[in-house]
C-alpha cells in the first residue's frame, strides 16, 4: 500500500513538471506521463496490470469519472455565440476534416482489416480530432499567421466533444439491435440525443436558479459535481446518452454570462472563479493520471510491426486529409502553413479515454485500444517536433534577413 500512495505522489510531481516543459519547450506532456507509465508498470513492473489486477478492474469506473469530468469541461469552454458567428471558415473546416477523416479510416479499416465499416468508423471518431488543451498551449506563443491560428484553436476546441460525442453514439448503434438503415439510426440518434439534451439543458438552468436564489459560495463547487454526478446517472437510466447530458450541462454554465444578456435578464455567474480554478485543478488529475493509466496498459505488443505500421498508415491517412481540406477552405496556402496544419495535430485525452469504452460495452476488435494509444503518442511526437521546426526556421529566416541587410549596407557603402 505505501508503495501506491509513494507512486500517486511521484505522479503528480511528474505531472506538474511535465506541464512546465510543455509551457517552456511546447514539448508534449502526453508523452512524458505515457512514458512514465510505460516505466511503472511494462519496464519496471512496479504496479501489476495483470487482466486480474485491481488497476485494471477498475478501469470502466476510472474511464466513465474521467469521460465526466472531459465532457463538462468541454461543455464549459464550448462558447456557442463566438463559435456561431465569427469563424464560419474554422467551423466548417474542422467538420469537414472530422467527417472525411472518419469515413477515410472507416474505409482504410474495411480494405487493410477486415473490420465492419462501423466498426471502422467508431476508430475514425475516436483519432479524428486533436486535443485542444495540447494544441492551443502548443500554438500560442508561435510565430503562426492568425487565420492558422485560428482555425487550429476552433478546430482543437470543438473536437474533444465531437469526439466522443460521436464515438458513444456509434457504439449504441453497433451494441442497439436494431437494423444498420438510415431510417432505424436516425431514429436511435435523435432518441438518445434530444432526451439528453433535454436533461443536461434542464439540470444547468436548475443550477442557475439555485445559484441565484440562495447566492452559495461555501461547497458550490461540490454541490454542482453531485448535480453533475446526478444528471449523468439520471440520463443512463433513461436510456439516454449521459455524456451528452453533461457536455449540455457544462454549455449552460460556460455560456450563462451570454445567455443572460441575450434574454435580457440578470443572473449571477453560475461558474465563479473559485469554482474555475478548482475544476482546472481537477482536470489536471484527471488528465495526469489517465495518461499515465494509457502508459500502465501499454505493453510490449504495442509496438509489434502490425500494430506500427497500420497507425503510421492512420496518421500518414489524417495528415494527407488536413491538407487537402485546409486547401479546400481556406484557398492556396503557403507551404509552412500546409505544414503547421498537417502536424500540428496531437491526439489527446478524449481518445485515450473513449479508447477503452468499446471493449467495456462489449465491443472486441483486435489492436483496437493499441492502434488509439499508439496514434496518441506518435501524433504527440509529430506534432512537438514539428512546433521545434517551425521555430528553428523562423530563426534561420530571421539570421539570413539580418545578413542579407548587412551585405546589403556593405555594398552600398564601397
Amino acid at each position: 500500500m505505501a508503495l501506491e500512495f509513494l507512486v500517486i505522489g511521484i505522479t503528480i510531481v511528474i505531472g506538474f513538471i511535465a506541464n512546465q516543459i510543455f509551457d517552456k519547450t511546447k514539448i508534449s506532456y502526453v508523452i512524458f506521463l505515457i512514458l512514465f507509465g510505460i516505466l511503472l508498470g511494462p519496464v519496471l513492473g512496479l504496479l501489476d496490470v495483470s487482466a486480474e489486477s485491481l488497476i485494471v478492474s477498475i478501469l470502466p469506473f476510472i474511464a466513465s469519472v474521467a469521460l465526466i469530468f472531459l465532457l463538462f469541461e468541454g461543455g464549459i469552454e464550448f462558447d456557442i455565440f463566438r463559435l456561431a458567428g465569427s469563424i464560419p471558415k474554422s467551423t466548417l473546416y474542422t467538420f469537414l476534416t472530422f467527417i472525411v477523416g472518419t469515413l477515410a479510416i472507416s474505409i482504410f479499416c474495411t480494405a487493410f482489416l477486415g473490420w465492419d465499416i462501423l466498426h471502422g468508423a467508431l476508430l475514425g471518431a475516436i483519432i479524428g480530432g486533436p486535443s485542444g488543451a495540447v494544441v492551443i498551449s502548443m500554438i500560442q506563443n508561435a510565430k503562426i499567421r492568425k487565420d492558422i491560428k485560428s482555425l487550429l484553436t476552433v478546430e482543437s476546441t470543438l473536437t474533444d466533444a465531437l469526439v466522443i460525442i460521436t464515438a458513444v453514439i456509434l457504439m449504441q448503434v453497433i451494441t442497439s439491435d436494431i437494423d444498420l438503415m438510415p431510417k432505424a439510426i436516425f431514429g436511435l440518434f435523435l432518441a438518445s440525443f434530444s432526451n439528453a439534451i433535454a436533461i443536461g439543458l434542464l439540470g444547468g438552468f436548475i443550477w442557475i436558479f439555485f445559484m441565484n436564489k440562495f447566492e452559495l459560495h461555501m461547497y458550490s463547487y461540490m454541490l454542482m459535481i453531485a448535480l453533475l454526478l446526478g444528471l449523468f446517472a439520471v440520463a443512463e437510466e433513461a436510456g439516454a446518452s449521459g455524456g451528452i447530458a453533461v457536455f449540455c450541462f457544462g454549455l449552460v454554465l460556460g455560456n450563462a454570462r451570454k445567455l443572460a444578456k441575450f434574454v435580457n435578464v440578470e443572473w449571477i455567474n453560475p461558474l465563479s472563479r473559485t469554482n474555475r480554478l478548482f475544476q482546472e485543478e481537477v482536470i489536471f488529475f484527471v488528465r495526469t493520471f489517465f495518461f499515465v493509466y494509457v502508459g500502465l496498459l501499454m505493453s510490449l505488443n504495442y509496438f509489434t510491426m502490425d500494430v506500427m505500421v497500420v497507425s503510421i498508415g492512420l496518421v500518414v491517412l489524417i495528415m494527407i486529409i488536413r491538407a487537402g481540406t485546409a486547401k479546400l477552405i481556406l484557398g492556396e496556402m503557403r507551404r509552412r502553413d500546409i505544414k503547421i496544419v498537417t502536424t500540428v495535430m496531437p491526439r489527446g485525452l478524449a481518445a485515450a479515454v473513449v479508447a477503452t469504452l468499446p471493449a467495456i460495452s462489449g465491443i472486441v476488435l483486435i489492436n483496437f485500444q493499441e492502434y488509439v494509444f499508439t496514434v496518441i503518442l506518435l501524433t504527440n511526437i509529430i506534432a512537438t517536433a514539428g512546433v521545434f521546426l517551425f521555430e528553428k526556421e523562423d530563426i534561420e529566416i530571421k539570421n539570413n534577413g539580418k545578413q542579407l541587410k548587412k551585405n546589403h549596407n556593405r555594398e552600398e557603402k564601397k
